[in-house]
């Protein structure tokens, strides 16, 4: 396999990263080791991530950057992977609790990675109070994105050791290509993009002109389409960010989940929508900034087409969080059909190749130079209103019975970045048993994380009574 050219979106991430604002993925697996036959062992657990990396692919990659910026940096594959410096051990002191563990996930995650070397690690975490063993994992947005994440999480929680073995015996080592080499390959990239430009901003038109004319033949009008049509509240998730992260996470009963769904024909994706809704809107009361407008949540789609080889592939949609609604079950029917709404229209999804097509055009230092400039002049606080207020994704994994080097799982919290203007991601991950929650927010600008984590099972309760008490319309 030659070395492969980053996309715009992959590289934009990577050029997009400036001090204080790295833009990793996290993901926090806790394990129980009295499932384990002959007991927990370190080595037992590295020689089984050794086995795993074949069948992994961006874990074996590492970045060549093209001199001078001028094209998108490329991936080559190694072998030559020191395991040392990509799986560490630690061990939290007594009482080894989960905040003393976020902490230092937290920790962790205020580091950048080492560009020098494949653009991922993992933390094995010793001495909780649960007895459980807990990894910290980190690796690059611009390796994967949450969906392609799942994809490969199936193989870490596999067990099928020998297929890996013979993979890594057929898979030969990519050659690093020379910056002779770099800069010829560029070249044509560099001359094409003043054609590509023109094209883009054709088809631009092009798009707009149709969405027009569509929305009068449908007698819509000038009828702006969600989440435009909002008032997008300024809110303590829409400020500048600070250096420091906080991180907290929590789990709810998947079965409590499922019901409210079948009570209400609403989604699992719906009742974690109005489960952060809920958490979210606690949080804001208690502190008299609640708004009368209702946050507006920015909702990752997946658009990963099958057979794609694409690290990051993914459109927002922009859902109303109905905090504006005292009533839980009032919340949940109105982020139930918003969310309707949007998947209907395929509006937010349409011109998801044009982005991608005017993503591809600009060099990486440009990306670079927007973010500096994006941060440095205190942009975010200039605007009256933000263009949604905190990012949410749920991810579905296989209903299945999951181990990690022969441990069961019994959690896997996912932990997403943040950016100037948007200090909370909340990440929900739904196992077979539980609905796992990751949050990441800024540390100065929103403190007090866990009392959003721990609002959640309460939310969950509050909307089990108000779906018992009501009969909701479907």
């Amino acid at each position: 396999m030659s070395p492969k050219r980053l996309s715009g979106i992959d590289a934009a991430y990577l050029a997009a990263e400036i001090p204080g604002n790295h833009l990793h993925l996290m993901a926090i697996l806790r394990l129980d080791p009295a499932s384990l036959d002959g007991g927990y062992d370190f080595e037992r657990l590295r020689a089984f991530m050794r086995a795993r990396l074949p069948e992994i692919p961006p874990l074996r990659r590492r970045l060549v950057e093209v001199p001078f910026g001028i094209d998108r940096p490329r991936w080559v594959e190694t072998d030559d992977i020191d395991l040392d410096l990509h799986i560490r051990r630690a061990a939290l002191p007594s009482p080894g609790s989960a905040h003393q563990l976020a902490g230092m996930a937290s920790e962790i995650g205020d580091r950048p990675l080492d560009r020098s070397r494949p653009l991922w690690e993992i933390t094995v975490v010793e001495g909780l109070a649960s007895g459980e063993i807990a990894l910290i994992a980190k690796l690059h947005h611009a390796m994967m994105d949450g969906m392609l994440g799942v994809r490969y999480l199936a193989a870490l929680l596999g067990s099928d050791g020998p297929r890996a073995k013979q993979a890594a015996r057929e898979r030969p080592e990519d050659p690093v290509p020379s910056e002779i080499r770099l800069i010829a390959e560029a070249v044509p990239e560099v001359l094409s993009r003043p054609f590509r430009l023109a094209r883009a901003t054709g088809r631009t038109l092009f798009s707009l002109i149709s969405s027009r004319v569509d929305r009068l033949v449908r007698g819509e009008g000038d009828a702006p389409h969600p989440p435009s049509d909002a008032v997008v509240p300024q809110t303590v998730f829409n400020r500048r960010t600070g250096p420091r992260r906080a991180l907290a996470y929590t789990s709810v009963p998947m079965t409590a989940v499922r019901t409210i769904c079948h009570a209400t024909g609403a989604t699992v994706n719906d009742v974690v929508l109005a489960l952060v809704s809920g958490a979210v809107r606690s949080y804001l009361l208690d502190r008299g900034e609640l708004p009368a407008e209702s946050l507006v949540a920015g909702i990752p789609a997946s658009t990963h087409r099958e057979g794609d080889d694409l690290a990051n592939s993914y459109t927002l949609l922009f859902p109303t969080l109905a905090t504006d609604r005292e009533d839980p079950l009032e919340r949940l029917c109105a982020i139930r059909d918003s969310s309707r709404e949007q998947k209907a229209s395929g509006r937010p999804v349409a011109g998801d190749d044009l982005m991608t097509e005017w993503v591809d055009i600009p060099p990486p230092w440009l990306y670079g130079a927007f973010a500096k400039l994006y941060v440095g002049t205190h942009i975010i606080e200039r605007m009256d209103n933000p263009f949604f207020n905190l990012l949410i994704s749920s991810v579905p994994v296989p209903a299945i019975p999951l181990t990690f080097a022969g441990m069961k799982v019994t959690g896997i919290h996912p932990l997403g970045p943040i950016y100037d203007g948007l200090l909370l991601n909340v990440t929900a991950l739904g196992c077979a048993d539980n609905v796992d929650f990751g949050f990441v927010a800024c540390r100065d600008g929103v403190p007090g994380v866990w009392e959003i984590a721990e609002s959640i099972g309460k939310s969950l309760g509050d909307l089990s009574r108000a779906v018992g008490d009501s009969i909701p319309l479907h």
